[in-house]
């Protein structure tokens, strides 16, 4: 029999210390209020085997990436493994082929379960459902993370959010370097303050600075508000509240009229409220790539044009999309394979359709002489 209730009558807090205490096996679904898609954790004798929020499943991959233990086409093909083979999670598919030490899989496994608990304890508004099923393969566990710890912290991080408020209401916030005269000192910074620093561009949130960075949105957000207090950045950019469901449609066509303006940072902001909410929906994902290909962030790009194609096999302009983004990127293989694709598809413009086949044929000619010549 399942336990289930809305979060305002039984915290978040309270239905894990509850699964933990009770040694559970299962799968806790919890709905946010304003998602459109459910965060889950996997529960294996009361501690925590698995956690994702909506569209972080890609986290793992992303982690390695930024932290170049792994190369794009090394997570092509886990990837394509484990779509294949879904009872295989994609962190055991990558340490079968060798690509990442279980170590290594273990620490970014535990910081993307901690990170998902992190936030969805801060949930006050939605519905849990936990469901017991059978143990998992131990050969599929790589990591248990204990509840009671987890908690522990994200009780004291709630604590200091009250206080990282005054300065940074939400993580949706735009901060800049201030233009400020200086006096010339060094500054006197630690080396993750350097790091966050530099990522501020005034157009990037610090929602997407974090993830960028692969550290949690706690530790940036209390880097932010360390940097605002000194006068070094400033909030540029506030955003309202993400807009309701019967808003996306809206939003999308504002950020395709952006786009058609030369906006592409003013889309990709208005788009990234809808990547989590309605990370279903292919054509949210094929604008933030189009988006991405307009600010030169390539792989980016690629990542976004490949999440619409797995949402919408038939989503021409993806695939057109992710053949430029991988060709920009250097990764013909990808970039032919797309095209191919594209060029299969009822939707396929004519005039790209043409211009693609007179490309393709040298491209697949280039890849072939770099594999031979490698």
């Amino acid at each position: 029999m399942p336990i289930e209730g809305p979060l305002r009558e039984l915290a978040l807090s309270d239905v894990l210390q509850l699964l933990d205490l009770s040694r559970k096996t299962g799968v806790l679904t919890v709905y946010g209020e304003s998602r459109a898609r459910p965060a889950v954790l996997r529960f294996d004798r009361g501690r925590i085997v698995a956690a994702e929020v909506p569209d972080a499943g890609a986290r793992l991959g992303q982690l390695l990436l930024r932290a170049g233990k792994i190369t794009t086409r090394d997570l092509e093909r886990a990837r394509a493994i484990h779509q294949r083979e879904p009872h295989r999670p994609l962190g055991v598919v990558l340490r079968d082929l060798g690509l990442v030490p279980e170590a290594e899989l273990r620490k970014h496994l535990r910081f993307q379960i901690e990170e998902t608990i992190y936030e969805i304890v801060r949930w006050r508004d939605g519905y849990f459902r936990f469901e017991e099923t059978p143990p998992p393969d131990p050969s599929t566990v790589l990591v248990r993370v204990p509840t009671e710890s987890v908690l522990m912290e994200a009780a004291r991080q709630i604590d200091e959010w009250a206080v990282l408020e005054e300065k940074i209401p939400h993580m949706d916030v735009v901060p800049a370097i201030t233009a400020g005269d200086g006096d010339g000192s060094m500054l006197d910074l630690q080396p993750a303050e350097w790091e966050v620093l530099a990522e501020i561009d005034g157009q990037r949130t610090l929602r997407q600075i974090a993830r960028d960075l692969g550290r949690g949105e706690f530790e940036v957000a209390k880097i932010a508000y360390g940097l605002l207090s000194a006068g070094l950045i400033e909030i540029v950019d506030e955003r309202p509240a993400p807009p309701p469901v019967a808003a996306a449609d809206d939003v999308l066509r504002d950020a395709r009229e952006a786009l058609r303006q030369g906006k592409a940072a003013h889309a990709y902001r208005l788009v990234e409220d809808l990547l989590s909410r309605f990370s279903e929906r292919a054509d949210v994902h094929e604008i933030a790539g189009q988006a991405l290909l307009k600010l030169a962030r390539w792989r980016e790009a690629a990542e976004a044009f490949q999440r619409a194609t797995e949402r919408d096999p038939l989503a021409a302009e993806a695939y057109y999309g992710l053949g430029l983004a991988s060709l920009r990127s250097g990764e013909l293989a990808r970039a032919a394979e797309a095209w191919r694709t594209y060029l299969r598809l009822p939707e396929a413009l004519p005039d790209r359709a043409v211009r693609v086949r007179a490309i393709l044929p040298h491209l697949e000619s280039l890849h072939r002489w770099l594999e031979e010549a490698a």
